[in-house]
């Protein structure tokens, strides 16, 4: 008999702890089923902002069907008054899609130009503090490419230590009294690129001081050699440890003469999505990976009705 219930008393207890398992094993379940997946950044350029009074709601719509969340869009106090800006943000929001200021030129690499990244920055901080909360920048976004100056082929290390000094003097003023992010367009090679006298890459100095970077990874294939990741990924596992979420990856729609595999021009709107989808697969592991850039608007948007 003392066996016999020393027998039931074991099964009894195996029983329990099988349930308790079970019940564990669904509840965890349920938790990961119910996690959101990683909310990635999907940006395009506008360069041409004299586009935003009459295309406001065609740009907007355009950006919801394709799922954009982030738009750089290029500030001309010049030719823009700020109104269009205001309206084209609050519009914006109003379908979940943030907008950034765009500014830049090869030559704001330099010393002698800074006052030129002070003007963006001053006019973009003006403009948000006269515009409501729902009509305000939420960043700044600079496209520099010192190395398209012909200082760079003569002095490469006299421009690189200007155009990092500038890039302090961007975040510093940037983030003075304010919550405004700071990106940057950077060349899929900036690993190669060291920073003078040290032995650390500029794209780690770059990733460590911006809000994020946005590389320019100009190939019409996720996989492979020369693909998008191939030429990502240095950069992309060398920022896995520095910040998360900060390397967004750009692709070119535009027509380009740098060769038929720097452009999906040719590859249609719809392998361009099915490169990206592979590329967000491929590289979903890597803490830093924050999303992908479409550049730009006006290119994507034409070669979307040359497919109607």
């Amino acid at each position: 008999m003392l066996i016999l219930r020393w027998a039931r008393t074991a099964i009894h207890r195996n029983w329990v702890w099988l349930l308790i398992v079970l019940c564990v094993s669904v509840v965890a379940g349920s938790m990961l089923q119910l996690r959101p997946e990683p909310a990635y950044t999907k940006a395009t350029w506008i360069w041409n902002a004299r586009i935003l009074p009459a295309h406001t709601e065609e740009i907007v719509a355009f950006a919801k069907q394709n799922e954009i969340n982030l738009i750089y869009v290029h500030v001309e106090p010049t030719t823009v008054s700020p109104q269009v800006y205001r309206d084209f943000i609050r519009t914006a929001k109003r379908a979940s899609i943030q907008v950034e200021a765009l500014g830049g030129d090869p030559n704001w690499a330099l010393a002698a130009n800074r006052g030129s990244i002070g003007d963006l920055v001053s006019w973009v901080k003006a403009f948000n503090h006269s515009a409501k909360p729902d009509e305000r920048f939420q960043g700044i976004h600079v496209d520099i490419e010192p190395y398209l100056l012909a200082e760079w082929k003569k002095n490469q290390d006299a421009v690189v230590e200007q155009w990092m000094k500038n890039i302090v003097y961007l975040v510093a003023e940037t983030k003075k009294d304010s919550d405004l992010l700071v990106g940057a367009d950077l060349p899929f090679w900036i690993d190669s690129v060291i920073v003078p006298g040290e032995k650390e890459k500029v794209s780690n100095w770059m990733v460590e001081r911006l809000d994020s970077i946005t590389l320019m990874a100009y190939r019409n294939h996720a996989m492979g050699q020369n693909g998008i990741i191939d030429i990502v990924h240095r950069v992309v596992a060398d920022a896995d440890s520095r910040k998360s979420g900060s390397v967004v990856v750009g692709v070119n729609i535009l027509e380009s003469k740098e060769g038929a595999n720097t452009s999906f021009h040719a590859d249609g709107t719809a392998e361009m999505e099915k490169q990206l989808a592979i590329l967000q697969e491929e590289l979903a592991k890597n803490p830093s990976f924050a999303g992908s850039a479409i550049h730009d608007y006006e290119s994507w948007l034409h070669a979307s009705k040359r497919e109607e």
